[in-house]
């Protein structure tokens, strides 16, 4: 049985790898930062020792030691090669960075889009990571058209790729959403208008209205918008159905209520200071990691909730989005280092829900 000292430290131990796993692992070095590593080498070395001054355990106390000695050499050596990479241009920072935003919306994409059925799709959202890849576009072609660099090339052109593809795509659901009959068109719609009534409960209701996006209901608003604009067409047309009536209903009634709210979340964000919305913010990521570490880490990933761990990218996806807006209005230490560590998590979240669908036998 482990002594209480050594189960101390073996959880300071895990600690210490998470921390590293979020915040190095798998990501450019050029973007990394110096101090932070520091930090947890420092902290491997001084765990690594309190280990080693240990008397000898069982064959599990030694392997600690062992992979604890083996980190310090790890982290050590990923320091070397970050000292390196940050010798780079500020441009090639800065084109790194643009290279992860892109992938993350990539990431988006997938879990939103690919595989599923077109007609249900959400045209809001695709606008959106459309615009979002169109100014992430434009700025990497800047940079690469000033450095002239080659490395540079080829993830511009996959965000080029994607951009016309998404474009494609989007034409592409809004014709399916008027294909086949009219009951069933009319089912796709009230399918659509579900999709939407979800994104609300779970990112809006019971939420502190300061930390809402008001941009995110308005996108909300105006699909809804659309969807009853489609479902009158239907009536108009000639097609009778007390389902479609109703649910014609259901949508102007939650269109009301939507409307209503993202008026209090204006409000309520122009009274809060700037500083606040920040730290705000900042314990809205902190609860959505907590529900992820709550629910994921450490479990069986082949048993996992997808659909879970997707809320939780976007809801994270929502902060950051939110966080660098502030950035913007005014610049604060806290706000930049939450920023980056959000977006960290962000990218640990998105690739642990590519490593359960694997674990799940489905195709990525």
């Amino acid at each position: 049985m482990a002594s209480p000292q050594i189960d101390a430290l073996r959880k300071q131990f895990d600690e210490l790898n998470s921390e590293y796993h979020a915040r190095f692992a798998g990501q450019s070095r050029v973007t990394r930062d110096v101090g932070e590593i520091d930090s947890i080498l420092a902290r491997s070395k001084e765990l690594s020792a309190k280990l080693s001054a240990l008397p000898v355990g069982d064959a599990e106390d030694e392997e600690l030691k062992k992979v604890a000695r083996d980190n310090v050499e790890l982290f050590a050596a990923e320091r070397e090669k970050i000292v390196e990479a940050r010798k780079a241009a500020p441009e090639v920072v800065e084109f790194a960075a643009l290279g992860t935003t892109a992938n993350l919306a990539f990431a988006r994409y997938r879990r939103h889009f690919a595989g599923k059925p077109r007609n249900t799709r959400d045209l809001g959202l695709i606008d959106e990571l459309i615009e979002d890849l169109s100014k992430v576009e434009k700025r990497m072609k800047e940079l690469h058209n000033k450095l002239k660099d080659p490395d540079m090339t080829g993830d511009l052109e996959l965000v080029t790729e994607n951009v016309k593809m998404y474009r494609t795509e989007r034409g592409a659901i809004a014709e399916a959403r008027g294909s086949g009959t009219q009951e069933q068109q009319a089912d796709t719609l009230a399918e659509c208008a579900n999709e939407q009534f979800k994104i609300y409960t779970e990112s809006f209701a019971g939420k502190g209205r300061s930390t809402r996006r008001p941009a995110l209901l308005q996108r909300m608003i105006g699909n809804l918008k659309d969807i009853k604009a489609k479902m009158l067409a239907l009536k108009t047309s000639g097609f009778a159905s007390e389902t479609n009536d109703r649910n014609m209903q259901i949508v102007n009634d939650n269109l009301s209520m939507y409307e209503t709210e993202i008026a209090e979340v204006k409000k309520v964000r122009a009274s809060t200071k700037l500083i606040d919305l920040m730290g705000n913010l900042g314990s809205a990521a902190n609860d959505a990691m907590g529900e992820y570490r709550e629910n994921f880490a450490g479990k069986d990933r082949a048993g996992r909730d997808l659909d879970l761990l997707s809320k939780l990218c976007d809801q994270l996806g929502e902060i950051a989005r939110q966080m660098s807006d502030l950035g913007r209005v005014e610049k604060n230490e806290m706000n930049v280092k939450n920023l980056s560590i959000v977006s960290d998590n962000l990218v640990m979240l998105e690739n642990e829900y590519r490593e359960i669908q694997k674990a799940k036998g489905i195709a990525t």
